[in-house]
């Protein structure tokens, strides 16, 4: 089920949104989290980066360059951060996660976009102007890995819930004959 989660929150991001706001932070957290852990990097971040290449050359037509690998490497830090959940998921834990995901993905991304060097000069003043010119789409971001990652565990909890309240209401089988 958690695999299946993973795939319809990034398929998700083929559907029409507001600029980076999509479940990708969630999925990722989320399969970081709940997926076996030999899955819980490569599995997301694979899927992601087919529908980055697919988003990036058939729908929006643009060349795909080097330095969108540096995103994939954002997408694996934010599953990795989904790690620090699997031992314990609380609502502050999983809040704190939803927050620190997108941070690290800005982080990384963004120093990608500056790396590319089309739009930004190589210098320090170009590199805080495209951080600044991120600004807006970061607040987008941690909105969207906030809700997200709220909808995919806490859905998932119930589910997981309301399978074992199933399961022990129903009646052992009789050996008396």
């Amino acid at each position: 089920m958690a695999y299946l989660i993973v795939l319809a929150a990034v398929l998700a991001r083929f559907a029409p949104h507001p600029a980076d706001f999509s479940p990708v932070f969630g999925a990722l957290l989320f399969g970081g989290a709940c997926l076996k852990k030999r899955d819980s990097v490569w599995f997301p971040v694979a899927i992601l980066a087919a529908s980055d290449y697919a988003l990036t050359t058939m729908i929006y037509g643009e060349h795909f360059a080097w330095f969108y690998l540096l995103d994939w490497l954002g997408f694996a830090a934010v599953a990795l951060i989904g790690w620090w959940l699997r031992d314990r998921i609380t609502v502050r834990r999983v809040l704190a996660a939803a927050l620190a995901g997108p941070t690290v993905f800005f982080i990384v991304s963004n120093f990608a976009v500056w790396l590319g060097g089309h739009l930004y000069p190589l210098t320090a003043a170009g590199l805080t102007a495209c951080y600044v010119a991120a600004l807006p789409f970061f607040g987008n971001s941690l909105a969207a890995g906030v809700l997200f990652s709220g909808v995919l565990f806490g859905g998932y909890e119930f589910y997981r819930r309301r399978v074992q309240r199933e399961r022990s209401a129903v009646p052992a089988a009789s050996t008396s004959a």
